[in-house]
């Protein structure tokens, strides 16, 4: 007489069959991170072109300078912050959506740019993920670095935090050490820096140079950071383009850089107004 054989798995079987699966997901998840970080890459490079083209767009009406060497009509000063620059931007009604000054995996803003025709709710604190090069115009050279993530140290040419790869965190990279590069010819893209690990700068070429140094032809250029934390930059972050040779806030001439301003970030990135309140945490857009 036959008898039913018993449907269930033995011990052997269940254990091969979750050494499989554990196996399979091993091999899943760092292709679906390494997925997600193009994702967000090529997210993070059409939101830098899209900054670029508005630049382009201002110098038309500005003798083909950029916002952060104009008096802005509200102010009376030039910027000196990224943010400045930026807010201009939106005041003269070239951007109305402030979301393009974000980052998946990084700083992003809400979107709440306040009321015309200051627009003093726009690139707040922690509303802005891109620093500037200052004192460009449309017509300097091609390969010039213009937009690109915010540096940990502003000097020339900047450098970041590899150890705080991913993480939204003041002058990040994205995970093995690269950054997102914006140049003035408005060509955008993925580089490579010149480590994983520490504080890395551009990638060192034949001769000593990075592509930083190359395009400036050796001369040093000043930079102009994000504001991630601190007060309203709404007012008070502008400076008296009159109190300086060249207008350049905190520069000397030719865009050399300056003395740090009171209250400023280490490396002289401009702090916040003495006496507000901290900054509005990262939006979780685009993450």
């Amino acid at each position: 007489m036959k008898t039913k054989r018993n449907q269930a798995f033995t011990l052997i079987e269940l254990l091969v069959v979750i050494t499989i699966i554990a196996i399979l997901a091993s091999l899943a998840v760092p292709a679906y991170s390494g997925i997600q970080k193009m994702g967000n890459q090529a997210k993070g490079i059409s939101n830098c072109k899209q900054i670029i083209l508005s630049l382009k767009q201002f110098s038309k009406d500005n003798n083909s300078q950029y916002p952060d060497s104009v008096p802005n009509n509200q102010t009376g000063g030039v910027a000196a912050t990224a943010n400045d620059a930026f807010r201009f931007l939106v005041q003269e009604q070239i951007v109305m959506d402030e979301r393009i000054f974000g980052c998946p995996a990084g700083y992003n803003p809400d979107n709440n740019i306040g009321t015309a025709p200051a627009y003093g709710m726009a690139l707040m604190p922690g509303e802005n993920h891109w620093a500037l090069t200052a004192g460009q115009t449309d017509a300097t050279q091609g390969n010039m670095p213009l937009v690109y993530e915010n540096p940990v140290t502003p000097g020339w040419p900047p450098q970041w935090n590899a150890d705080v790869a991913g993480q939204i965190r003041p002058g990040r990279t994205w995970p093995g050490g690269e950054i997102i590069i914006g140049r003035n010819d408005g060509s955008v893209q993925v580089e490579k820096l010149n480590g994983k690990r520490g504080t890395v700068g551009p990638k060192v070429m034949a001769g000593g140079m990075d592509s930083f140094t190359q395009a400036s032809q050796g001369q040093p250029q000043r930079v102009l950071n994000a504001v991630i934390t601190g007060g309203a930059q709404g007012v008070g972050s502008y400076t008296d383009p009159n109190a300086l040779p060249g207008g350049l806030p905190g520069g000397l001439p030719g865009g050399l850089p300056g003395a740090p301003l009171p209250g400023a970030f280490p490396g002289g990135a401009p702090g916040a107004p003495l006496g507000q309140p901290g900054g509005l945490p990262p939006s979780p857009l685009g993450q």
